[in-house]
């Protein structure tokens, strides 16, 4: 395929298609190519098939599919095997985000993720082969089937990215990630609901504390404050005080002090298997944005940036997210590390449950979850 330089062919699988919906951060750049500050790439796949789990009321992707010529599949098999008896596609997008899904009693939304990854993998067996596949977000909301993703995914060697965009956004200033270096408490800075933003907030730290010396070791425990718990642990030096406030300063568009708010504030408490410490900060009502800051063991400098974000309709920090999936549906191999989102489903599986048991520390001797992130990064992993 490469070698011809043909373009990858990939099936993607939406939960919903609206106007506002991830189908325009990924399909839709998928299809029409990506904009960044100075300069504009095309597409480098292609999509051939694709399909729609609901209609939403605000549905663009029916008259999307029709503009691009790309048909519709009445199911997730169909779709990946083009209305044939077996795999057609290089590729495979899963935006399982958006739709008309309930809420279980924790709050979590009960999107059909596994339910959609059951389906992929039934294709895959049948056809004696697999493709590279992305799956937007967290594995799963419940954590059972997102281990068991996860033990699917290796056992199968399926070539596997998942997660935030957060990871490729651009973050300002730009400062170096502590590459092998030893790292004091990380601040991570977010914002939202719990579940749904809460993955985005921890990816945000994820991304940096998994650089330091030695790798990532996996997690000990989790435990999450909110309220004015969060602002009382913060003040008494339950983690570094100036690195937090180095954070939060960070933040461009800020309102009064972050003190000032305790309606729907978190923060996950995390410790680490060697002993690394982590505090993702949900300042709701400070702030709308996400940042981070970390200081190395033994110095005084603190490292702190926040990401810019930007709207509806072009999403340019989607793009190298988008750049990044198309090189793995080039080269057949993750740009990312793909452990990177099973650890942190794990992290807000987990904190959802200690906010649950009104914020018990919850012990979590199945995030044993090591990894060292790559070398360097491709090119793909920054946008511009």
């Amino acid at each position: 395929m490469n070698s011809e330089n043909k373009k990858p062919k990939l099936a993607v699988l939406l939960t919903q298609y609206g106007a506002t919906s991830h189908g325009i951060c990924y399909c839709t750049k998928f299809l029409e190519g990506k904009q960044f500050d100075d300069h504009f790439e095309p597409p480098l796949c292609e999509v051939v098939s694709m399909h729609l789990m609901e209609i939403a009321a605000n549905d663009i992707g029916l008259a999307t599919a029709k503009k691009h010529q790309v048909p519709l599949y009445p199911s997730v098999a169909t779709a990946l095997c083009r209305g044939g008896d077996t795999l057609a596609v290089d590729g495979v997008v899963i935006i399982g985000e958006h739709g008309t899904y309930p809420l279980n009693e924790k709050g979590q939304q009960l999107y059909p993720r596994r339910e959609i990854f059951d389906q992929v993998v039934s294709v895959f067996r049948q056809s004696g082969r697999v493709v590279p596949v992305f799956n937007d977000k967290h594995l799963s909301w419940n954590w059972t089937w997102a281990k068991y993703m996860w033990q699917t995914i290796n056992a199968l060697n399926i070539p596997w990215m998942a997660g935030s965009s957060l990871p490729f956004a651009k973050f300002e200033p730009f400062v170096p990630l502590p590459r092998g270096k030893r790292l004091d408490h990380v601040i991570a800075v977010g914002y939202g609901g719990l579940e749904s933003y809460g993955f985005h907030s921890i990816e945000t730290g994820q991304n940096i504390v998994e650089n330091r010396a030695g790798g990532e070791s996996g997690v000990k425990s989790v435990q999450v404050l909110n309220g004015a718990a969060v602002w009382e642990a913060h003040n008494q030096g339950r983690w570094p005080k100036d690195i937090a406030d180095a954070a939060l300063a960070s933040l461009k568009k800020p309102s009064g002090k972050p003190q000032d708010f305790t309606r729907d504030v978190f923060a996950f408490d995390i410790e680490y298997r060697d002993g690394q410490r982590m505090t993702v900060l949900m300042a709701n009502g400070y702030s709308q944005e996400f940042a981070f800051g970390y200081r190395e063991k033994g110095k005084k400098e603190i490292i702190a940036a926040s990401y810019f974000l930007d709207e509806v309709p072009r999403l340019k920090h989607f793009s190298a997210t988008v750049r990044a999936l198309e090189e793995m549906y080039l080269s057949g191999k993750p740009t990312a590390p793909s452990a990177r989102t099973t650890l942190t489903t794990g992290i807000l599986a987990y904190g959802i449950d200690s906010h649950f048991q009104k914020g018990v520390k919850l012990e979590t001797p199945d995030l044993n979850i090591a990894y060292k992130p790559p070398a360097t990064y491709s090119v793909a992993m920054r946008g511009k």
